[in-house]
């Protein structure tokens, strides 16, 4: 006879493999797409945030890449992302963690651009949900272009 505490941690054991297994995306690297733009959102967070990437492939090669990052409403997370209307932040504390996420997500983008190969872009500390949007965007692009 199988306890609660048993199928509890079956059932949590089941949610993970399936959550995990959905993390590894679609594996086919971007540079390997036919020549031309593409461009795919990510899936959107529980607190509404999404991010949308474009890319342009060229001979092999991503020439040109973006990523931005957008909260439910539609503003931009860029280099005011945390600002007050004044242009000073609100929450110095806050603001810091968006601009070196803001950081990551250009660091996401060059590495992209070198690398031409999304799985082989590195997550940086501090902008993990920045990565995991950035990748999901990605495959969202390579799915579409299917």
């Amino acid at each position: 006879m199988m306890r609660k505490n048993d199928a509890g941690l079956i059932l949590a054991g089941l949610v993970g493999t399936l959550v995990l297994s959905g993390c590894g995306g679609n594996s086919q690297p971007a540079n390997t797409l036919p020549d031309g733009d593409y461009t795919g959102q990510s899936s959107i967070e529980s607190d509404g945030t999404y991010g949308i990437v474009n890319f342009v492939v060229s001979d092999g090669d991503i020439v040109d890449a973006s990523f931005v990052m957008y909260d439910p409403d539609g503003t931009p997370h860029d280099e005011s992302y945390g600002l007050g209307s004044n242009g000073k932040p609100a929450d110095q504390e806050f603001y810091q963690r968006a601009q070196n996420a803001i950081a990551a997500e250009k660091q996401y983008v060059s590495e992209f651009i070198e690398v031409g190969d999304q799985t082989q872009v590195e997550a940086v500390a501090g902008g993990s949900l920045s990565y995991r949007l950035f990748r999901s965007a990605i495959d969202d692009a390579i799915a579409n272009a299917a």
